[in-house]
């Protein structure tokens, strides 16, 4: 039965089927806030139509509501899968959190198979299968695809991708299952202690355009304005350790791999002589093995610490690129094991390296939700639900308990 057809069996159909959002448009956080209780369902909903740090830091793996978690659908029928167990819809919003669409005529929620579905005649965006799926190449638009009967696959950088992405808010009762990264933060003991005593400090982020922030909402000048990953890690130790002196660098450049960043290090990471340094590549080593992207990686680790011999460095792998998009989908997805191997060599050895695995993050919430779900131009860029996950997961490596 096509989804759509929810919608023609009545409101007793969509009661039975879908739970009804609750009204919490224009809520604010303290005394206005919006408390929803339901039985054990106790937590506060916070302001969630605006770009907010502590909300968009809040992590995916602790409390009972998800906030602004994206969806995309393509064509009319579709259904969109939300990474938890959803209690109740609390809003479905546009990307840019400016409208709020309306249960049970823009869209239904059917709890059992916990997808939102199209409503007929529905406000909110969506793309036709032809425009997803387009027959002929429009160059700079679309990829060839490995998707069967399916030639090319839309791909768009600035906003058009996030232009037809919804965010939906909801609360959930389900143990989370997304796992809490390990805390390493003795290997940033160094930097952490000067932020402590509000001493100047240089933090400093390296890699590629996922590292520019590359499609973040801010970053592409489009509501609701998120700041990119790197620039919400650093506010957030800022916030954290009541920080005035701290400088935030970022030299990442776009489309570079590991070899670019050798090649440059000393312009980009070195002079800055900083006291802390987030490494950020493997998107682009595509033809790289495992082996030998974390050759290169730990060949700019050694350069950067024989220069530099108190920096503290945080090493992330990277999310992993549309699978659909020919040419994109290597070996990215095995060099986690070898950044593993390599920070846990280096704390062996009592050097101040630490590891943040955002490809296992990335790879979890693959295993429920679909990879268009999250993007920002649909081939290897982060939305900005994905940009957070990149945030939370680096900063509870070097920051958290």
């Amino acid at each position: 039965m096509e989804m759509k057809r929810y919608f023609a069996f009545g409101m007793a159909v969509l009661t039975a089927c879908c739970l009804l959002s609750t009204a919490c448009s224009g809520i604010s956080k303290g005394e206005n806030a919006c408390s929803i209780n339901n039985g054990a369902l106790e937590e506060t909903v916070e302001k969630f139509d605006a770009y907010d740090l502590d909300l968009y830091m809040k992590p995916l793996w602790e409390g009972e509501i998800v906030y602004n978690e994206t969806l995309t659908f393509v064509g009319e029928t579709d259904v969109a899968p939300l990474l938890y167990p959803a209690a109740e819809i609390i809003s479905v919003r546009s990307y840019d959190l400016q409208t709020e669409y309306v249960n049970g005529k823009d869209y239904g929620f059917h709890k059992k198979n916990n997808v939102i579905i199209l409503g007929e005649g529905t406000k909110m965006p969506y793309w036709t299968e032809e425009e997803y799926y387009p027959s002929e190449k429009i160059q700079g638009k679309a990829f060839d695809c490995t998707v069967a009967e399916k030639p090319y696959i839309v791909f768009g950088e600035g906003s058009t991708m996030c232009e037809r992405q919804v965010a939906v808010t909801y609360r959930h009762t389900a143990e989370t299952y997304i796992t809490k990264p390990l805390s390493q933060k003795e290997v940033f003991s160094r930097t952490i202690g000067k932020l402590q005593a509000n001493e100047e400090t240089k933090i400093l982020f390296f890699g590629d355009s996922i590292t520019v922030g590359a499609n973040s909402s801010g970053y592409v000048s489009y509501s609701p304005y998120a700041p990119t990953w790197p620039r919400m890690v650093f506010d957030s130790m800022v916030k954290k350790y009541g920080v005035t002196k701290a400088e935030y660098i970022n030299t990442a450049v776009g489309g570079w791999s590991t070899q670019n960043g050798l090649d440059d290090l000393q312009a980009r990471v070195l002079d800055y002589q900083p006291d802390a340094v987030f490494i950020g590549f493997g998107m682009n080593d595509v033809n790289l093995s495992p082996a030998e992207h974390i050759a290169k990686i730990k060949q700019m680790v050694d350069l950067i610490r024989a220069a530099l011999p108190n920096v503290e460095i945080c090493l992330i792998s990277t999310m992993l690129p549309n699978a659909e998009a020919q040419g994109f989908y290597r070996e990215q997805v095995n060099f986690q094991e070898k950044y593993a191997e390599l920070a846990s060599a280096y704390r062996a050895e009592g050097k101040q390296v630490c590891y943040a695995n955002v490809t296992k993050m990335h790879q979890e919430l693959l295993k429920v939700k679909r990879y268009r779900d999250m993007t920002g131009n649909n081939v290897n860029h982060p939305n900005d639900f994905l940009a957070r996950v990149y945030a939370q997961t680096v900063f509870q490596t070097v920051c958290g308990d």
